[in-house]
């Protein structure tokens, strides 16, 4: 019994366990350089921790207007639309919930701005943003939910604004969610079993005495 118990323990139990590399920096302020008012980055470029250009280019903006969180944040359009992309461990079968906050650069149209996210696995997430007039950016949040297929998954942003004046992005997290259904059911099951152990624990005590 007490062997049965420790392996339910130890099920239940592995959901939970932390994920070895966590995703990081998601407001965008650690970098190998300060962008001053901002920097162009091109595709393929590392500069700024645990992200990849992986298409066209973004602008780094320092003081150019505000951050949502911090001090820097992403225009995801520099000279033409880009995308960037973090790949962090997961747990397969698990929902994970991606929260954002999205503004849009206002120097020159269009008056809305367009981006879309995507993870490993996932289904293809569309965000807009009306545009700002500097140095004031409003910034909206959204969310975008996805269920890991794997050990690992890459997370995505794509501006869909193919000018040098796109979706202003920051204030990127990561939360895991609720075990899928079932793991519940097994969660539950366990619980359950548990539960009558003890209740009939009790009951043989109780005759004895």
């Amino acid at each position: 019994m007490k062997a049965f118990l420790l392996a339910l323990a130890t099920t239940v139990a592995l959901p939970a366990v932390a994920d070895a590399q966590a995703f990081t920096n998601g407001s965008f302020e650690t970098a190998n350089f300060d962008p001053g008012a901002f920097t162009q980055l091109e595709a393929g470029s590392t500069a700024i921790a645990g992200w990849f250009i992986d298409s066209g280019s973004i602008d780094y903006v320092g003081n150019y207007w505000n951050a949502s969180n911090g001090v820097r944040s992403i225009d995801m359009s520099g000279g033409v639309a880009g995308s960037i992309s973090q790949t962090f461990d997961t747990v397969a079968g698990r929902a994970y919930t991606v929260s954002f906050d999205l503004g849009g650069n206002g120097d020159s149209g269009p008056a809305t701005k367009t981006l879309d996210v995507l993870a490993t696995g996932g289904v293809l997430g569309s965000f807009s943003a009306p545009a700002s007039t500097r140095p004031n950016i409003d910034y909206t949040s959204f969310t975008y939910s996805f269920v890991a297929s794997g050990t690992s998954t890459t997370l995505s942003f794509l501006s869909t604004t193919n000018t040098a004046f796109g979706p202003i992005l920051d204030n990127v997290a990561v939360s895991g969610a609720v075990p899928e259904p079932a793991t519940w059911g097994l969660m539950i099951l366990g619980f359950g079993f548990i539960g009558g152990s003890l209740r009939q624990r009790r009951r043989d005590v109780a005759a004895i005495a």
